[in-house]
């Protein structure tokens, strides 16, 4: 008999992630994502999918609370038609005891006719939300040489990453505060550039801090006469790098470090073994997209996409359906 359960110990949580596919695996989806939420003063919840006293799978959900509703959230989790049966009803439970207005789903399953099927039939609707975490994912096959990762670049990206060496860009690279600073200031004027919502220090520290003593995060700076003027901040994790957060000074747009950075994350990958380096989020087929510059460097490098099942939304409570408009309006005005 199958059952769902809560886990308040990390090495057994951990050990029912091993029995998803390294390829299905992400750090979302981690013990320490959760521990960073509650630094943020939000709440995981760690629960396992047991068989009598066998541990079958573990997942990671996060009590959100917000004056427009408190929901519970399930960052890239992977889920099957049986094991959504089972899970339904505890969290429809869970969501009684603890008033939650609805339940969101942003799954790590492909967007296909069944997939939808299963969250309608279950009386999912799509969250008014553009996205939670990226839809369509930018992934890099890194198993293959050195020589054949250049190969397949686009010319101009191939042309670039050595060009930054020639134009005297150096990499440094760790998993200190010191560095992180300076990720952040450069964030902050890449955000102030763009017109979006930064990540808060509050977040990149907890991130630091919890992923650090495990050898999962590290930040390079592309480094140009001295100064640093290009930042990335890499997630290992399972069986894939991720590209997560990005930044650069715009009065340094000529000088691509930016690809050199990624390169140096690549083969960073590839000395731990991994096989899939993953850029996060790109858009395909939408020029005036605020992502389109950044997705079409990303997609410089090769790869293919991988469209992921739109963020999924269940109405517990009738204020589900303020939340409904605030982020419908929300979505309006930001032109998505």
């Amino acid at each position: 008999m199958l059952t769902v359960r809560e886990i308040s110990e990390k090495h057994i949580f951990e050990d029912g992630l091993t029995k998803i596919a390294p390829k299905e695996r992400t750090f979302l989806q981690s013990w320490e994502y959760g521990e960073l939420q509650k630094k943020l003063g939000y709440d995981p919840l760690y629960l396992g999918l047991f068989q009598g006293e066998k541990l079958i799978k573990s997942w990671l959900f996060v009590l959100f609370r917000a004056k427009r509703g408190t929901y519970l959230f399930s960052p890239y989790g992977v889920f099957d038609e049986v094991e959504m049966a089972i899970l339904m009803p505890f969290l429809k439970g869970y969501s009684k005891k603890h008033a939650v207005d609805f339940l969101r789903f942003s799954p790590l399953l492909t967007n296909s006719p069944e997939h939808i099927a299963l969250f309608q039939s279950l009386g999912f609707r799509d969250a008014p939300v553009h996205l939670m975490h990226p839809e369509l994912l930018w992934l890099l096959d890194i198993s293959k040489t050195e020589d054949e990762i250049l190969a397949q670049m686009r010319k101009n990206t191939r042309y670039y990453v050595k060009r930054a060496e020639k134009d005297g860009v150096t990499i440094e690279s760790g998993s200190t505060q010191e560095l992180l600073d300076k990720f952040y200031d450069i964030h902050m004027e890449t955000a102030k550039r763009h017109g979006f919502v930064p990540y808060s220090k509050k977040f990149l520290d907890a991130q630091l801090e919890v992923f650090e003593p495990l050898e999962k995060i590290k930040i390079f700076l592309g480094i140009y006469q001295g100064k640093p003027i290009s930042a990335a901040v890499i997630m290992y994790y399972g069986d894939e790098g991720v590209y997560h957060h990005g930044a650069s000074l715009s009065d340094y747009s000529k000088i691509p470090a930016s690809y050199l950075i990624q390169w140096e994350a690549i083969l960073e990958a590839k000395r731990k073994g991994i096989s899939t380096y993953n850029f996060w989020g790109v858009v395909e087929n939408a020029p005036k997209h605020p992502w389109a510059g950044l997705s079409f460097f990303k997609q410089g490098f090769g790869g293919e996409g991988r469209y992921i099942l739109h963020c999924q939304d269940y109405p517990i409570t009738p204020k589900y359906w303020f939340n409904w408009l605030v982020e419908t309006v929300r979505r309006w005005k930001r032109g998505y």
